[in-house]
């Protein structure tokens, strides 16, 4: 993918206030996430044991059935285990893991008015995001979402669209090769924690479209790990993706109808596009084509 400098752009006052007042909150939360799993290492030291056995990575362009794919194989869960949305905001170290289930069974006990109240707030909160995809806290979800304290989800395009790190993130290969691996790290070191957690028997089940760049990196870091790609014709995914993020551009105040994010997603899609189909030389049969239709 190209990077191309952005003209000045103006952000709109309810964009700039909604990004002032979630921000700080956004930053605290993930310092708290970081805390928590520098304590792992000290309550838990046979994380370091804890072994990644075949993992199967479900990557591809974005709105061509990736989700599909993995709720579907996701439904076999005495074979393959996927993070839930749960535990991807809420707790990626295993101390806060523990604590939350603890506060679940106390709940339930008290006939669960905190579940309702998340209930709710899913229902009348996480539903904006049903466009993408519809999601509840307890429905297997992007893991690339347990990056977010490293500073390496690209959802923060949501937020800082113009940002050329930002792109960075999306063309992982693009990043330096200390980056790639610290961030490859930290993936490992969350599913360690989910594993230990879930079950150790039990094959990571991973779906993340912008993973389709990580490819080759993910293959050398996991020498038994397998692939699935899914692709769609690229006039029906652009203009489907765009109007899927539309909803989270405008809170922070931005468009996706904006000609310059317009040419930066083509030209990352572009780029998706032509990787999936060099996957399937260079991979031999530890890679799986699916087309959408």
């Amino acid at each position: 993918m190209v990077w191309t400098q952005p003209e000045r752009k103006k952000i709109r006052v309810a964009g700039l206030i909604t990004k002032c007042l979630l921000l700080p909150v956004i930053v605290m939360i993930l310092l708290i996430h970081r805390m928590a799993l520098i304590v792992d290492v000290i309550l838990f030291p046979h994380l370091k044991n804890v072994e990644i056995n075949k993992p199967l990575f479900i990557v591809g362009l974005p709105r061509s059935g990736t989700t599909t794919v993995h709720r579907l194989m996701a439904s076999h869960s005495e074979q393959f285990t996927s993070m839930p949305l749960w535990e991807l905001i809420f707790a990626p170290a295993l101390c806060q893991k523990y604590l939350c289930w603890a506060g679940y069974k106390i709940d339930a006990a008290l006939g669960g008015p905190i579940w309702k109240l998340f209930g709710w707030l899913q229902d009348h909160l996480i539903s904006s995001f049903d466009d993408i995809h519809p999601t509840r806290l307890t429905d297997p979800e992007e893991d690339y979402l347990g990056l977010l304290p490293f500073d390496g989800c690209f959802l923060r395009f949501l937020m800082f669209p113009y940002a050329k790190s930002t792109w960075a993130i999306g063309d992982f290969s693009s990043l330096p090769s200390a980056g790639r691996q610290r961030l490859l790290t930290a993936y490992r070191s969350i599913v360690k924690r989910h594993l230990a957690f879930r079950g150790e028997e039990l094959r990571l089940l991973s779906k993340n479209p912008s993973f389709t760049t990580w490819v080759c990196d993910l293959a050398d870091e996991f020498p038994d790990a397998d692939f699935i790609g899914t692709h769609r014709d690229l006039a029906s995914v652009v203009p489907s993706q765009l109007s899927s993020i539309n909803g989270g551009l405008q809170l922070f105040g931005h468009t996706s109808k904006d000609p310059w994010v317009i040419r930066q997603f083509s030209g990352l899609l572009i780029d998706y596009k032509e990787r999936l189909a060099a996957y399937q030389d260079s991979l031999g049969t530890r890679y799986a084509d699916v087309d959408f239709d």
